[in-house]
């Protein structure tokens, strides 16, 4: 039998509330355990799961590994050999490091940052940055402040319900 609710108006819940069969299902709980669980019918109809999860050089052949590894030796970057290979950077950079590959953060150089400061001075949003120049948006935002760029304001969001919210200062 359910208790009643407390005053306050919340149920508290135990251990045999949760176990028990409120709602008065045609199931006894060893039935329902047994169809939670993958694999466990008695007609075969369903078979424990078979995934494991696959390193990217297993799923890679050998020769695009050795591809990989050149062309970043080469000074490709490694988000664009992701791209390229339909992966995530992150796993292609655990490829190279596996491969004994000294995997570098790009560094902006001097130039690029200047070519940066100008381009966001000139109009260009973040995200058309980044793009061009093919680095994150941390990079970006670092060049930016070590030139003394002035970051403009943020733009105001429309919120779901159709209003217009401003944020930060």
């Amino acid at each position: 039998m359910r208790k009643p609710p407390p005053e306050r108006g919340f149920f508290s819940a135990d251990v045999n509330d949760l176990c028990s069969n409120h709602w008065n299902l045609p199931f006894t709980p060893d039935e329902l355990r047994k169809l939670a669980s993958p694999g466990n019918r008695d007609d075969g109809s369903s078979t424990l799961p078979l995934y494991r999860a696959q390193t990217l050089s297993l799923r890679l052949s050998p020769e695009t590994v050795v591809e990989i590894v050149r062309r970043y030796q080469e000074g490709e970057s490694a988000r664009s050999l992701a791209e390229t290979h339909g992966v995530a950077a992150s796993a292609l950079v655990r490829l190279l490091r596996e491969n004994n590959v000294v995997v570098k953060k790009r560094k902006v150089t001097g130039v690029e940052a200047r070519r940066m400061a100008k381009e966001y001075e000139a109009g260009a949003t973040m995200r058309e940055i980044e793009a061009k120049h093919q680095v994150s948006h941390g990079a970006v935002l670092r060049a930016l402040h070590r030139e003394g760029v002035t970051m403009r304001a943020r733009a105001p969001r429309k919120l779901a319900t159709g209003i217009t919210a401003t944020l930060g200062p």
